[in-house]
């Protein structure tokens, strides 16, 4: 019994113990000898005793997302060198993950940084050489990593690395004398539009002031119009009733006649009987 303990407990000292937590699919390998990464076991949810020579590789089945720190560097059809940093969101089907091992033989980490950064560093210069600088910097971009993004989708999916988005993380960097005459460009389109505002505005208070006077000309003709109307409504009341205006006349004499008349000046209209 002795014996047995003491070659139990020399036989743990050489094993590890691994937890494969939740939302992880573990691979279990072997490290050394003919079996060497050829002998896999899928492993669950749980805490597995390891030898000196088995690895358990685990793979996240929930949404990964990764920056990549160093920028990525591609180049557009008339030969500017551009430099950006790209993020990228993905999954792993988990059952594909024994068949995603035994294709790269690394865990997910390292076919983070190495196989997918490859992938979307080809695809960047294979579809950035057919834009140039022009269209690229004309809101070209989002082409860009569109075009980027199915590229990746088609070669990874089918292998189990599902492919979510892509996204830029840092602006694009430019060459110095590109970004100058993008600068320029930006700024001669400010100020052709600064200057258009100020054209537009002058022509609103123009046609304000036009319409100003106009409403003025119109108020005006229509209170002549209704004060000629007026009058010759008034005029053609005392046409038809002159007594109306002897009736006035004879209101406002204060009774005194003129001191002198010509042989021709009118008498004025008073009743004699």
């Amino acid at each position: 019994m002795a014996s047995l303990a003491i070659g139990a407990s020399l036989l743990l000292s050489g094993c590890d113990r691994v937890t494969v937590p939740t939302g992880f699919v573990g691979v279990k390998v072997e490290l050394y000898g003919d079996e060497k990464g050829v002998q896999q076991q899928e492993v669950g949810t749980g805490r597995y005793w390891l030898s000196m020579n088995e690895e358990i590789y685990q793979f996240p089945t929930f949404n990964q997302l990764h920056n990549y720190d160093v920028p990525f560097v591609f180049q557009t059809a008339d030969s500017m060198d551009i430099k950006a940093k790209v993020g990228v969101e993905y999954y792993v089907d988990p059952t594909k993950v024994t068949s995603i091992f035994q294709k790269y033989r690394k865990g997910v980490e390292e076919i983070t940084d190495i196989n997918i950064r490859q992938n979307i560093s080809d695809a960047l210069i294979n579809h950035s050489g057919r834009m140039d600088i022009n269209s690229l910097a004309a809101g070209g971009k989002t082409e860009l990593l569109n075009a980027v993004t199915g590229d990746l989708k088609s070669k990874l999916d089918p292998l189990g690395i599902r492919i979510v988005k892509l996204s830029w993380i840092s602006d694009l960097e430019y060459p110095p004398k590109v970004k100058e005459s993008i600068n320029a460009k930006i700024e001669a389109t400010q100020r052709a539009l600064l200057r258009e505002n100020e054209i537009q505005q002058s022509k609103a208070e123009a046609q304000k002031a036009i319409e100003i006077a106009r409403g003025e000309a119109d108020a005006t003709m229509l209170h002549a119009k209704a004060e000629s109307a007026a009058i010759a409504m008034r005029g053609e009341a005392l046409r038809q009733n002159p007594e109306v205006l002897q009736l006035e006349g004879i209101n406002k004499w204060n009774g005194t006649l003129p001191q002198y008349m010509g042989n021709s000046a009118p008498m004025p209209f008073i009743g004699v009987k």
